[in-house]
């Protein structure tokens, strides 16, 4: 499991080659949005999610029915037993991974990001994440 405050974060990823390049600009990507929504003008090197809600990237081993490190424990099945805001599957140069947005408040949520690599043992962990994703391209065509 990585988390993700600071885009000093992201680019110490990004330079340890920790993940692919695609997916790499697509957390620098998703990091700059949020401050973006945030409605924060200072610096980059200056906003950080710790108050919002951060990124969690997770990885293959991590166990994604108790995640109580980040508030989903496994009384509640952790992430496969909370009701996300939206789940997406994203694509890129031939990659895929799942982005979750859990709201925990109104002001405090969490984006989790899941290779396709790391879940890709768990059929149960797939079919919750491709049955969220089918939900959710439902409910935007409403």
């Amino acid at each position: 499991m990585r988390t993700i405050k600071t885009i000093q974060d992201v680019r110490l990823l990004r330079e340890a080659r920790v993940f692919s390049d695609a997916f790499a600009a697509y957390l620098e990507e998703e990091f700059l949005a949020l401050k973006e929504a945030f409605d924060f003008d200072g610096l980059e090197e200056e906003f950080t999610l710790d108050m919002h809600g951060y990124m969690v990237v997770l990885e293959k081993g991590d166990n994604l029915r108790d995640l109580s490190v980040v508030g989903l424990d496994r009384g509640q099945n952790g992430l496969l037993g909370c009701l996300p805001e939206f789940v997406e599957k994203v694509e890129r140069n031939g990659e895929h991974w799942y982005k979750v947005v859990v709201i925990y408040t109104n002001e405090y949520g969490m984006s989790f990001l899941l290779p396709l690599e790391s879940v890709a043992d768990d059929e149960q962990a797939i079919a919750w994440l491709e049955d969220q994703v089918e939900r959710d391209a439902i409910l935007l065509n409403y």
